[in-house]
């Protein structure tokens, strides 16, 4: 099952660096001097191309899962990699976070929203202690008894992109061209509900193709919105952020299990969803 891993972790990057190199062309021959989008094949190129990218994910994951594979009920279950190179990647990743949130906290003084900038980076540098925590966790075996805990670590990347989002809205408000700020918008807000699918092992909410697609698609558009011209920490945020997911794909597809029959999954305390946890309304 890790060939599996590597081998969707590879297509689902290659999809990205591809998508980076239609990103770059319409921003050199879609865009004039003055910053303007003029009608481009290359528009319609792209939106195609982002279409069918989604479209190819959900018919692999189907393939993928069949009708006898599920991810893993719990978060120790699915996320638990033990050893020093997983625990390497993911603090890496997360240093990659850290730089990323402290470099936009430099640059912040000569922006025009210093303080919305400052607060995005120390929730990025948050969000870079929190999420290698999260998936750390599911290597401890005190899970019950630090479920709040975990819980709590699962939000840290969903406070930034949703702070992110805010700043995106107030940035670009009165930006009449959409294309220049489109695939950011789609970047944070595919990587927010990426980390809120991830963050559904907490809770024991577990949706097995909307998990993989969302967290796949996250890494895809992490690396198409490279091409575009931000802050360099803002860069390394997106970047890594879709990295931290990238693990955790590698390690979701190399756990994939059985299906219960209903009988045996409703008995199985470990499968029983947390109550209240909101995962029912979403």
């Amino acid at each position: 099952m890790h060939n599996k891993s590597l081998e969707n972790t590879v297509f689902v990057y290659s999809a990205g660096a591809f998508g980076l190199f239609l990103r770059w062309l319409q921003r050199q021959l879609a865009f004039d001097e003055r910053g303007l989008c003029a009608p481009s094949v290359f528009n319609w190129l792209l939106t195609i191309y982002l279409l069918v990218v989604a479209w190819v994910f959900i018919k692999r994951n189907e393939k993928l899962l069949g009708k006898r594979l599920r991810l893993p009920g719990t978060l120790q279950r699915a996320l638990d990699a033990p050893g020093k190179l997983y625990a390497f990647l993911r603090w890496f990743c997360g240093a990659g976070m850290m730089l990323g949130g402290a470099l936009v906290i430099r640059g912040s003084e000569t922006e025009k929203y210093t303080l919305m900038l400052r607060v995005l980076g120390g929730l990025a540098i948050l969000a870079g202690i929190g999420i290698p925590l999260y998936l750390g966790s599911a290597n401890r075996k005190d899970g019950v008894k630090r479920g709040a805990l975990r819980r709590l670590l699962s939000l840290t990347p969903l406070l930034l992109f949703g702070v992110w989002l805010i700043y995106d809205y107030r940035s670009n408000a009165i930006n009449s061209v959409v294309w220049g700020f489109a695939i950011e918008v789609l970047t944070v807000a595919t990587l927010l509900l990426g980390y809120f699918r991830l963050a559904g092992f907490a809770y024991r909410q577990i949706d097995d193709k909307r998990q993989l697609f969302w967290i796949q698609y996250g890494i895809f558009v992490s690396v198409m919105v490279l091409a575009d011209e931000r802050m360099t920490g803002m860069q390394m945020i997106l970047f890594f952020a879709g990295a931290l997911l990238a693990i955790a794909q590698f390690i979701l597809l190399g756990r994939l299990e059985e299906k219960k029959a209903p009988e045996a999954e409703k008995a199985d305390p470990a499968d029983a969803p947390i109550p209240d946890g909101g995962f029912e309304r979403l």
